[in-house]
């Protein structure tokens, strides 16, 4: 069995349990901060939310008026998402879809803001530039990425050692990165423009926020 197919037999069990650890709802703090500074600068764009898992992002920004599509390659997840995230006055600008980031179902230039919180770090370090080959498309030049992913501090428990970036935990691939690494990795495609640490007892996140290359169509 493939790490991928391992992988996904992981999350339909967290979905399926709902015992998986990380947040439901409730936005994380620099996506609200992005928010507010978007909002001023683009009142109206479209958003893509990649590996949303219950949707908590999608639906801020869907609440914000802004059109907002979830994409999570587990049914489980999105079932979990329409539940939680998507009642209320957002329903109408909010939609959920089944789909893999290796094969994304969108037009070139289709989103002003495409989120990845916590898919980039399950792709296996040979398949990044497959990851960067469905992503960047579909971003307008000019548009926002915002990144977040493990640390190299990040511990699965406090007496975790590692003597590499990666590890294969309970049956899914877990890559950790450092501050230096996001240039390394985006800098061609991207600007970096902040990159935030966040640590939580043994877990430790990097938010990266991130902005397309090229003039932005003053139109869209």
């Amino acid at each position: 069995m493939s790490i991928y197919s391992s992988q996904k037999k992981y999350f339909e069990e967290a979905y399926r349990t709902g015992e998986h650890g990380w947040p439901v709802e409730g936005a994380s703090a620099p996506v609200v901060r992005f928010l507010r500074r978007f909002k001023k600068e683009t009142p109206a764009g479209r958003v893509l939310d990649i590996g949303c898992g219950e949707g908590r992002h999608a639906a801020l920004f869907a609440r914000e008026g802004y059109p907002t599509v979830g994409l999570d390659y587990q049914p489980l997840a999105l079932v979990r998402a329409a539940r939680i995230s998507g009642n209320g006055a957002a329903r109408s600008r909010l939609r959920f879809i089944l789909g893999d980031v290796f094969h994304l179902p969108f037009n070139p230039g289709s989103f002003d803001v495409v989120l990845d919180y916590g898919c980039l770090h399950h792709i296996r370090r040979r398949d990044t530039g497959a990851y960067l080959g469905n992503i960047v498309p579909v971003l307008k030049p000019g548009g926002y990425f915002l990144l977040s992913c493990f640390s190299t501090r990040f511990k699965h428990h406090p007496d975790e050692k590692r003597k590499r970036d990666w590890i294969v935990h309970h049956g899914h691939y877990d890559r950790f990165f450092r501050q230096g690494d996001f240039k390394l990795i985006f800098g061609r495609d991207f600007d970096v423009l902040s990159v935030e640490e966040e640590r939580q007892s043994v877990y430790a996140f990097f938010h990266v926020l991130m902005r397309k290359k090229g003039k932005k169509d003053s139109s869209s």
